[in-house]
């Protein structure tokens, strides 16, 4: 797959198994198309896993980017709003492209879409959690749907509001800036919807959400800003960068 046409309603997810990736050349490449400040910030990491991590995650970002607008990889350059959400410099292309990165347990994500801002994040649901969090960092409504649910079920509802609420904020651009309180997500078999509380002034026909499995344990989410009426598909996608790329045709999305 040498080129990814990028089309409106159309979202691509990618995500790489960081552990998975050992060769050097692999990891050379990476390194040579990263820029002085990656390089930087992936060299201030003290262990090695979170340096490799590092490394790979800037790949898989530069890979995605350069499939989708043909450009060199090493030609992106970044930029940061206030909160700390990067966006590609103003001038790399024309294309009107957003993306969102995430990492959890070894799996590293990225997705792109065009024309409208986008979050997301993976979370890896078989570690140990405690779920009586809910209490301080969820809204009372997800507090209290969650104290509902059957046992067996509560880490998997937990990890539906928690990969939501995360993919929310950083749709928003203003990551936890936001507390988490503030919106309230109600999920169920065929469909997700958001509530806001009177001090949170977003309007809920303003976001598209999508949740879906990932391999065995993993679970993700993803927040577009678009109009909620607005269809869009979503291409998942597996990969090693500059490698291969399997497309994955079947994970139900809900």
């Amino acid at each position: 797959m040498d080129h990814i046409v990028l089309k409106p309603g159309e979202v691509h997810f990618f995500y790489t198994l960081v552990g998975e990736i050992q060769s050097p050349l692999l990891l050379d490449r990476y390194r040579e198309i990263s820029s002085k400040k990656e390089k930087a910030k992936i060299d201030r990491y003290l262990f090695e896993k979170d340096r490799h991590n590092c490394l790979v995650t800037r790949g898989l970002l530069r890979f995605v980017l350069s499939r989708c607008t043909l450009i060199p990889p090493q030609s992106f350059g970044f930029e940061e709003n206030s909160y700390g959400k990067p966006c590609l410099k103003t001038g790399v292309t024309d294309l009107p492209i957003s993306f969102n990165l995430s990492h959890a347990g070894g799996l590293t994500a990225c997705a792109v879409v065009l024309d409208y801002e986008i979050g997301i994040d993976v979370e890896d649901s078989t570690r140990k959690i405690d779920i009586n969090i809910a209490d301080r960092f969820f809204s009372k409504q997800e507090s209290e749907y969650l104290g509902q649910t059957r046992e067996k079920e509560k880490k998997k509802v937990f990890f539906d509001f928690w990969t939501l609420k995360e993919s929310y904020i950083k749709a928003k651009g203003k990551g936890l800036s936001i507390p988490l309180d503030e919106f309230s997500f109600k999920i169920s078999q065929d469909c997700t919807s958001i509530g806001f509380d009177d001090n949170n002034y977003d309007d809920s026909d303003n976001f598209v959400f999508f949740r879906f499995p990932l391999l065995k344990s993993f679970k993700a989410a993803i927040t577009i800003q678009a109009p909620k009426t607005k269809e869009f598909k979503v291409n998942i996608y597996q990969c090693v960068p500059f490698k291969e790329i399997k497309r994955q045709d079947h994970i139900k999305i809900s």
